[in-house]
């Protein structure tokens, strides 16, 4: 009997008006930049250490139109990163 892995996705709700769509469309390289460094301080974030002195966990959520604590947050960008990191930007 085989045994599939079982994928687990989180459902990830956006505001379509973000600006992480809109530079996915512009300017595809800086969208996942931003996508990859926001990943890694959200989970520092999540850790309890402040990636640095001017960072804010609400600029992030803004520019990725999400929501929820840093958990949550954390977890959604995992995915979201997973789902763009196969797919073709340009």
């Amino acid at each position: 009997m085989d045994k599939k892995p079982i994928i687990r996705y989180l459902q990830i709700e956006m505001n379509e008006d973000c600006q992480f769509l809109k530079d996915c469309t512009e300017n595809p390289t800086k969208a996942m930049y931003n996508l990859i460094t926001s990943r890694g301080a959200v989970q520092l974030w999540s850790k309890g250490i402040k990636p640095n002195s001017n960072w804010k966990i609400s600029d992030v959520k803004r520019y990725f139109g999400m929501n929820g604590n840093a958990k949550i947050l954390a977890e959604k960008l995992r995915v979201l990163h997973q789902v763009t990191e196969g797919s073709k930007w340009t």
